[in-house]
């Protein structure tokens, strides 16, 4: 009975190792299944991703940016081009692997160009730049051939070709062409349609700025297959860069050439544009700058020293310098005296050297001792009467003054195809209010009938207000570049000043001619030198008013200049040929004191010189 259990016993351990080997191999033999098919599915199912995701880790696109759009001159000489330079690029997006290069690469070049700052810069940096940096800019002779002996030790670092900007003539065209500087971050991840990477230049200053877009082109591209190291294999596909725009100026080189020389080093400004197109022939303002320290091709001077020099050499003086236009003035304020009809060409009055209000109080002196005698308009813009244009101021108000200069552009900016270009100064009475903190007074508009007092202008809006006598009542925006490759930049009305009588153009006219061409004038002396007859008005723009009423205005004015920063400006308006004008000059000289023996020669021969080359 004992056995029989037994076997019953047996039997049903049996069953049950029998049912758990079942179990396990079930189990082996679903993951062997699992396996098996994540074996299949890597091997075929998934191959095509694999290999499309190895594709992408061994080729990569490495962009191609197109030379700068090169600058030239009115005559079609290359003004500013480029040139090859050669830096040290690493290929690659692991910042770890850039910065043990780097560290190696320094011990041995030194830190002299070394462009790439581990401090500052990231591999998110890397990324943006599309997988490359430029470890050192410019490498001089020595530093290419240390590298070349050990460059086996850093694969992913190679030396490439790069340009750099070149302005030819150094200063000469500083304050028109400007300036690169490497491209800012705000820069970078604001521009939608030109991927700038890290490193680039872009422009800062002058129309290398205000045509930026056109002068980088767009960049194109290369696909190209690499090894482990980094070595280019072969190239798959090409994309190439759009070419960009060569920027033709209306400048002119040797008229360029005379204003320089004639400031020699002076503070001041000297615009020339042809009032019929608006198109500038000279531009200069000085102290000056070689723009080619800012775009890392002349090592001839400190960067720093330029940035922290008081003269303010980079301070574009044409278009930014803010100056009182002293007699430069008065034409337009006889002018609107002459539309409201407050007087006519034959009233006259008598200049006896100084002007009161009503007859009393402070004597508001002209600038002849014992005055001019008898003077009509037409003389008074002769010679330059203060005291006509005292008495006249007073029976013109502000409001009106302010409205009619504005007509002219005083107070506005012209749009010139230049930066931070200045509105300057015109006063109304809610500007003093605001700024001063005082009410207008009938002084500040005595004061502003010579062109002194609060009302500041640029050299600029003067050249173009010039121009509205010039057209009889029209002034061209002002621009410098002519053209963009073979398409002309557009003419374009900036001011239409309309008036009831136009023979006052023609009057104001004949005045302007007297200043050089009578022999009361103040600018007479042109006649006598100038090889072409011009028309113009000078100015002398106080810095320091002259207050006491005991001394002379000589006997003030000596004990004044003894401080070269308290000398007057001197100031000359003028254009030519009479007969068809083909430029107006405004010549502003810091400190220079005379308007007619300072700018006013000035001006005559950069126009003799102008006609003599564009009869």
């Amino acid at each position: 009975m004992q056995r029989f259990r037994d076997l019953d016993i047996g039997r049903k351990q049996l069953q049950t190792l029998q049912s758990r080997s079942f179990f396990i191999f079930i189990v082996i033999t679903l993951i062997f299944l699992v396996f098996s098919y994540q074996i299949l599915r890597l091997m075929v199912l998934d191959n095509v991703n694999y290999v499309s995701q190895s594709d992408q880790n061994r080729i990569i696109t490495v962009p191609i940016y197109p030379a700068r759009g090169l600058i030239y001159n009115s005559e079609g000489n290359i003004i500013v081009e480029n040139i090859v330079s050669q830096d040290l690029v690493f290929y690659g997006s692991s910042l770890l692997e850039l910065e043990e290069n780097l560290n190696e690469i320094k011990g041995i070049l030194g830190e002299e160009s070394l462009l790439w700052d581990a401090g500052e810069q990231s591999s998110k940096d890397l990324s943006i730049n599309l997988r490359q940096a430029i470890l050192y800019k410019d490498l001089n002779t020595s530093q290419i051939a240390k590298f070349q002996l050990e460059k086996y030790k850093w694969p992913s670092v190679q030396i490439k070709p790069s340009l750099k900007r070149l302005v030819i003539d150094d200063n000469l065209y500083s304050h028109v062409v400007g300036y690169l500087g490497p491209v800012s971050r705000e820069e970078i991840f604001s521009s939608n349609n030109f991927k700038y990477p890290l490193n680039y230049f872009s422009g800062k200053k002058g129309l290398e700025k205000n045509y930026e877009s056109i002068l980088r082109g767009s960049p194109g591209y290369r696909s190209i297959e690499i090894d482990a190291y980094g070595n280019e294999i072969k190239e798959i596909t090409r994309k190439s860069p759009q070419r960009p725009g060569n920027l033709y100026l209306s400048i002119n080189k040797e008229l360029q050439l005379i204003a320089k020389n004639e400031l020699n080093g002076r503070k001041g400004a000297i615009i020339g544009l042809d009032p019929s197109t608006g198109l500038v022939k000279v531009l200069v303002s000085s102290p000056d700058f070689n723009p080619n320290l800012f775009n890392g091709t002349s090592s001839s001077g400190e960067l720093s020293s330029l940035l922290t020099d008081k003269e303010s050499p980079l301070f574009n003086r044409v278009i930014s310098g803010n100056y009182p236009p002293a007699s430069t003035l008065k034409p337009f304020i006889g002018l609107l005296a002459l539309e409201n009809k407050i007087i006519d060409w034959d009233y006259s009055i008598d200049d006896k050297g100084f002007f009161q209000i009503e007859g009393e109080g402070r004597k508001y002196r002209g600038w002849k001792e014992g005055g001019h005698g008898e003077v009509n308009l037409k003389k008074a813009i002769a010679v330059s009467s203060d005291v006509f244009f005292y008495q006249l101021a007073t029976s013109l108000t502000i409001d009106r003054l302010s409205n009619f200069l504005e007509q002219f552009g005083f107070g506005l900016i012209s749009g010139i195809d230049l930066d931070n270009e200045s509105s300057a100064n015109l006063p109304t009475r809610n500007w003093k209010l605001g700024a001063v903190g005082e009410s207008w007074f009938v002084g500040d508009t005595v004061n502003l009938g010579i062109g002194q007092g609060y009302i500041t202008i640029t050299p600029m809006q003067l050249a173009l207000a010039t121009s509205v006598i010039v057209n009889k009542g029209i002034a061209y925006k002002p621009r410098i570049v002519e053209r963009i490759n073979q398409n002309e930049t557009d003419k374009e009305i900036l001011y239409e000043v309309k008036i009831q009588d136009q023979s006052h153009w023609d009057g104001l006219q004949d005045a302007m001619e007297a200043v050089t061409n009578s022999w009361y004038g103040t600018a007479y002396n042109l006649s006598l030198s100038g090889e072409n007859k011009i028309a113009g008005k000078t100015g002398t723009a106080q810095i320091k008013s002259l207050t006491e009423e005991g001394l002379s205005v000589r006997e003030e004015y000596e004990e004044i200049r003894e401080s070269i920063s308290d000398r007057d400006h001197a100031l000359f308006v003028g254009y030519g040929p009479i007969q068809e004008p083909k430029l107006v000059m405004v010549v502003i000289v810091e400190n220079g004191e005379s308007g007619s023996s300072v700018a006013a020669p000035i001006a005559q021969k950069i126009i003799d010189t102008y006609l003599r080359e564009s009869p």
